[in-house]
Order: structure tokens, then C-alpha cells, then sequence
């Protein structure tokens, strides 16, 4: 289940980052880039519902609204795009609500599976870089110009590294029957 899981957020990122790269390396394809870029947020949201279904966060109700909270923000800057695409204005309450879901929900997410200890070793810290990469690549999209640099796709792509890293530390992570196992 947890190769499922990370799977779909693997392929969000894949998706995620193909869309970005098509947007930077030419114009034409930047309506392909934003729906890629809206599957690809899709696809992590489910990962992060994935996380929660888990129970790699716990199973208190703070980890059930971290989550939630972190996986909303990723639905709610897709929808941003969507509606961006439709309307022709980017200036719609899904972008600052997916935002700020993803910059709290993302550090209170990585604390609660931090202090949870399902996901060992550094797989236990990798949602918290995930965290710390988006911040930073939000720094850097914000202070940034209406065209920004080709530059500015490296904190993107850091950022996606991180995602990538987390799906791959819940991947191998062993179960908690695996570890009973071992134990006893």
C-alpha cells in the first residue's frame, strides 16, 4: 500500500515537474505546463491523504487537520490554476488560501509525523524539508518579477526534489508489522 501511495505522489511530482520545465523552456507550451502542473498538485494531495490514511502522522485529530489542512492547500492552488485559466485573472482567493494551507499544514504535518516516529531515520525529516523547499520556493515566486528568470526554476525544482524524497522514504519505510517482526 505505502508503494501505492508513493507512487501517485511520485507521479504528481513527475507531472509537477514536466509542467514547470515546459513553461520555462518556451512560451507555447505554458497552457500544457499549467495542466500538467494541475495534475501534479493533484496527484501530491492524494499522497499527503495517503500519509494521513496511513497513519504515519499519528492518529490524533491535530494530525488528521495538519494533513488535511497541507493536502486542501495543494487542491486549492490547483483550482487557483484552473480558475486563473478560465477567468484570465489571477487574482483569486484559491492561490493565498493554497498557499498559506500548504506553508501551515506542511510544517504542522511534518512536526506531528515528526513527534509520531512511525517513519524512521531520515525519512521521519523529509516532510519537513519538503516544508522548509516550499517556503523558500515561495520566497523566491514572490519576490520574483511578472517574468521571472530561468534561474527561478531551481528552487522549484529543489523543492519537487524534496517531494520526491518523501515518497521515496514512505516507499521503503518498513511497516509497523515489519517492525513488530523484527522485534520480537
Amino acid at each position: 500500500m505505502n508503494k501505492t501511495i508513493a507512487g501517485i505522489g511520485l507521479a504528481g511530482t513527475l507531472f509537477w515537474t514536466v509542467g514547470i520545465i515546459a513553461q520555462f523552456a518556451d512560451e507555447s507550451l505554458y497552457r500544457t505546463g499549467d495542466i500538467l502542473i494541475w495534475i501534479g498538485f493533484t496527484g501530491i494531495a492524494a499522497f499527503i491523504v495517503g500519509l494521513l490514511r496511513s497513519g504515519a502522522a499519528g492518529r490524533g485529530v491535530f494530525a488528521k487537520i495538519a494533513l488535511g489542512v497541507w493536502a486542501l492547500g495543494h487542491l486549492c492552488i490547483a483550482i487557483g490554476g484552473v480558475v486563473q485559466d478560465a477567468t484570465g485573472d489571477a487574482d483569486n482567493p484559491f492561490y493565498p488560501i493554497g498557499g498559506l494551507g500548504q506553508i501551515v499544514g506542511g510544517f504542522a504535518s511534518a512536526i506531528v509525523i515528526a513527534r509520531a516516529g512511525v517513519l524512521t531515520g531520515w525519512r521521519r525529516w523529509a516532510p519537513l524539508a519538503w516544508a522548509i523547499t516550499y517556503l523558500g520556493m515561495f520566497a523566491a515566486l514572490v519576490s520574483a518579477s511578472d517574468n521571472p528568470p530561468t534561474p527561478l526554476i531551481v528552487p522549484f525544482l529543489v523543492w519537487l526534489a524534496a517531494i520526491a524524497a518523501t515518497c521515496v522514504g514512505f516507499a521503503t519505510a518498513p511497516s509497523a508489522r515489519d517492525r513488530v517482526t523484527a522485534v520480537a
